[in-house]
Formats: C-alpha cells, structure tokens, sequence
C-alpha cells in the first residue's frame, strides 16, 4: 500500500509475546503480519512478513520472542479497507504463482536443454566465440530478478517465469550453455551466511545455518573451467554493495578467457580457478525444501522493498488481478 502504510499501521496494535505465549484472539475480523519472530500451530508455522486472519488453531512464539501487527478489519475507513483487500489479493496471488506443482518433475529432468524453447533461446544467444557466447548468457540470466523460492523447477520453466535464485538460475544457465554447444557444469561453494546480509530479514538469518550451499554455473573455455555466476541481478547486487562497497567494481557481469566472473568468491578472497565442476546437482535440487511457498514470498517481499521494486510488482499484479475480473 504505497504511500499509506502509516496510516494504516495506527490503526492496529502491537501483541509482543515472549517465547512460548500464545497468540490472543482480539477481534471476529483480525488481519495479523508477524513482525519478527515465529509462531507455530498445527497448519505449519508463520515467519516475518507472513499475514494471516483468524488463525486455524492457537499459535505459540517459538523459540524467540515475536511481535505481531493486528488490526480489526472493520474498523478500518472503506477506502483503507479496499486497498488492504487488494493487496492482499496481489500476494495471495504473487504466493498462488509461486508455489511448485503437486508432482514434481523427476530431479533429473531439470536441467533440459533439449527443450525447444531453452534452444531457440540459445541460439539467439550464440555469438561468434565460445567465451562470447559464454557472457552473452551469462548477461542474459543475471537479468533475471533474484526471488527466494522452491528449486524444483525446470530450467524451461526458471525461463518462462523470468525469475530465480542461485540454483534455478544456474540450472537454466548451464542448459542455455550446453544448448548453444558449450561444455557446462555447475559448481557447489559454502557461503557464511552473513554474506546473505540484506536479502533477509534479521530474524530470518536467525533461522539459517552458519553456512549455505551456494551454486553458481562453470564453462570450459580453452580448456579450463571459468565460474560465471549469474544468480545476483543488478539491484540485488547493490544491496551486496552495502556491505561490501570494494566490489563496485563486479556490479556488471564480464567473462573473457582468463577472467571468470564469481564475485562470491572474490568477496571472499578466494581463488577464482579453485573450484569443483559436477555434471549435475539433481540431488540438490531434488530435494524437497523445508520452506512453505508463504515464507519465500515474505522474503521475497523483504527483498523487493530493499531494492526498491516493490512498486513494479504491485503493479503488474494489479493488472492481473483488474483481468481477472477481481474488484475490491
């Protein structure tokens, strides 16, 4: 709700629980946002930037205190009333589009090159040389906005979404390459997870191992093996630049013969050619995330906010909602 978030926040409270308190029930009408912290019930649990209405069952702060934003709906002025609805019809929406299908694909059916679109992509991306084709798409899926999400999903779905994170990105990275007749692989490196700095909540790092997998794509050029790591897009990367404003210099994504580009590694100090290229991470990316498709859209709304594109999410969302014939 641009421009009308303070106004709509007086009108509801704040409930602050210690951990192990139970959420009270306030109103017949409530809209709840967590805060910070997490509660739990029997439907799953419910993180930042989660919102929910009258909850299924009681919920507990789990092993931290938790704030919780509430406010009883009906006593909100109509006009305030038709812009939360629509807003919360644009992520329920946003959450509806990103939740992965019932059946996953089989793990090693992820990474299809041979699926016509993921080749009539590659061959616009073809270029007169192996490593200029190698940069090309590079460039090409580094475009794409970074959004937390599940990573079962093919590369030929990661390019008709548009969007991804490290592992989808790099997935349909290593498809574009192998499609355009390059040798590809994908490379696995633990990043401290600190390095994720801004792209989550504080109370989310909270939930995060020590150390993350990050993966990131690897090409042969002249016989030996160059990083090439598309998974940051341009704004994404400036929040790294907040913490790490000596690498200004990495924000455009460049790979020539002799110079990989994985500004992971050079953030820290690490050598570039050090690295283990595996044909594929199909097990990895197999696997069943931890993670409901609301806890990726909360960070995925934390992310947006920070790099300031919230606006053009809401939208395009906007637009889909008025085609569905939806009025609020």
């Amino acid at each position: 709700m641009p421009g009308r978030e303070a106004e709509l926040f007086s009108f509801g409270t704040i409930d602050y629980l210690d951990a192990g308190d139970i959420l009270p029930a306030k109103t017949e009408s409530p809209l709840h946002v967590v805060l910070d912290g997490r509660l739990a019930g029997t439907s799953g649990w419910f993180g930042p930037g989660n919102h929910f209405g009258t909850p299924e069952s009681e919920l507990q702060a789990l092993d931290r205190p938790a704030r919780v934003w509430v406010v009883d709906t009906t006593t909100l002025p109509m006009d305030l009333r038709r812009g939360m609805t629509k807003a919360l019809i644009a992520s329920d929406m946003a959450e509806a589009a990103a939740k992965p299908a019932d059946e996953l694909p089989e793990a090693d059916s992820l990474c299809d090159a041979d699926h016509p679109e993921i080749r009539r992509q590659a061959a616009r991306l073809r270029r007169a040389s192996p490593a200029s084709t190698a940069e090309a798409i590079l460039k090409f899926v580094h475009g794409f906005p970074y959004r937390f999400g599940a990573w079962q999903e093919r590369a030929s779905d990661t390019l008709k979404r548009g969007v991804g994170m490290c592992t989808t990105k790099t997935n349909l990275q290593v498809a574009l390459m192998r499609a355009a007749g390059l040798e590809a692989g994908f490379v696995e490196v633990p990043m401290p997870t600190s390095v994720l700095g801004k792209l989550m909540p504080s109370s989310w790092l909270a939930l995060q191992r020590p150390t993350v997998r990050h993966y990131f794509a690897a090409v042969k050029l002249n016989g030996v093996w160059h990083g090439a790591d598309s998974s940051y897009d341009y704004a994404s990367y400036r929040i790294f630049l907040e913490m790490f404003p000596w690498m200004a210099h990495r924000e455009e994504p460049v790979l020539t013969e002799g110079a990989p580009y994985i500004p992971c590694l050079e953030i820290q100090h690490k050598d570039l050619f050090d690295i283990t290229v595996v044909d594929s991470i199909a097990g990895e990316m197999g696997k069943k995330s931890r993670f409901e498709t609301r806890h990726f859209e909360a960070l995925n709304t934390h992310v947006d906010r920070a790099r300031g594109v919230h606006q053009r999410w809401l939208g395009s969302t906007a637009e889909a909602v008025a085609g569905n014939g939806v009025s609020a």
